[in-house]
């Protein structure tokens, strides 16, 4: 991870891709369906994106509209980011951000830098900017693999077990409240009701300190170790802190089982939208019939991405 302020994110990644090819994907409406979104609107034109233009992207259970801000072809591509993530009691928690993606060739690779900046100065900012980080670095390893390997990863990438959890690494605050020092764990800022977590006993504000005895002192550390149990079906252990004692619980973690954004309209709409994006985003999955397999009879709980 690049070090920079806590009011921004910065990936980078090099891409054995013609430069051309690289901004097609990343800085267009059509591109951006072949590594990151299930379905982008636009009002402007799909192949050639120009400042002015309003775009609508999903992906997730996130949607993001975005306006065009500056585009440099080949060079600069920057977008003002309004994301609106949807709670589990239905709620909508909006997110505004200013992403910025800067291009450049270098022999045989193209060079792409992308830095989000805008993060509030509290919790809630930092949750995002932690989830935000670690998803686009997913994101832009699954560009990485579509570009040069041909194969759409992104199912792959994406579903590591869930717990049914929003949390972020502690911070000084939290430290004060909880006895666990800043950066030494990951502090629970929900516990979603019926789900892994909160069956096992979990409560908003214990903070989770290890996975089977694997130290999760920040919250890239924790979805590391959580990815590791990809397809398995294995209990988690969880070495937790509450009011000043360590404590110990076994976690049945759930794969989540749609890939939805937030959608407007009645119930009937937003469930056929809901299922038609999960068959476009199962068939551009490279183990599509597998992931369908996997996930039959799973809960979904994809907020702690």
């Amino acid at each position: 991870m690049i070090e920079c302020p806590k009011d921004r994110s910065v990936n980078m990644t090099y891409i054995e891709a013609p430069l051309e090819t690289v901004w097609q994907a990343v800085a267009t409406p059509r591109g951006s369906d072949c590594y990151l979104t299930n379905q982008v609107e636009t009002t402007g034109d799909a192949d050639h994106v120009k400042a002015g233009d309003l775009l609508t992207l999903y992906y997730g259970d996130i949607t993001n509209r975005a306006y065009v801000m500056e585009v440099e072809p080949l060079k600069k591509f920057v977008l003002a980011d309004a994301y609106e993530s949807m709670a589990p009691d239905g709620t909508v928690d909006p997110f505004r951000v200013r992403t910025t993606y800067t291009f450049e060739a270098e022999g045989p690779f193209t060079k792409l830098v992308l830095e989000v900046m805008g993060f509030a100065d509290n919790t809630h900012g930092q949750w995002f900017r932690e989830c935000l980080e670690m998803g686009w670095r997913r994101s832009l390893a699954n560009l990485k693999s579509v570009l040069e390997l041909g194969m759409d990863l992104r199912t792959e990438l994406f579903s590591y077990p869930r717990l049914g959890i929003t949390n972020c690494t502690v911070n000084a605050e939290q430290g004060v409240r909880t006895g666990v020092r800043e950066g030494q764990g990951n502090y629970l800022l929900d516990v979603f009701p019926g789900g892994p977590a909160d069956e096992a006993g979990l409560q908003a504000g214990d903070v989770i300190v290890a996975i089977d005895n694997i130290q999760v002192p920040d919250y890239r550390a924790y979805v590391k170790t959580v990815s590791r149990y990809y397809g398995s079906s294995m209990p988690l252990e969880i070495t937790y802190m509450r009011d000043g004692k360590e404590c110990r619980t076994c976690v049945n973690a759930s794969i989540e089982d749609q890939f939805t954004g937030l959608i407007d309209g009645d119930a009937d709409v937003q469930e056929l939208e809901k299922a038609r994006r999960q068959q476009i985003a199962n068939e551009r999955s490279a183990s599509g019939l597998i992931w369908k397999t996997n996930k039959e009879g799973a809960t979904t709980y994809d907020r702690d991405r």
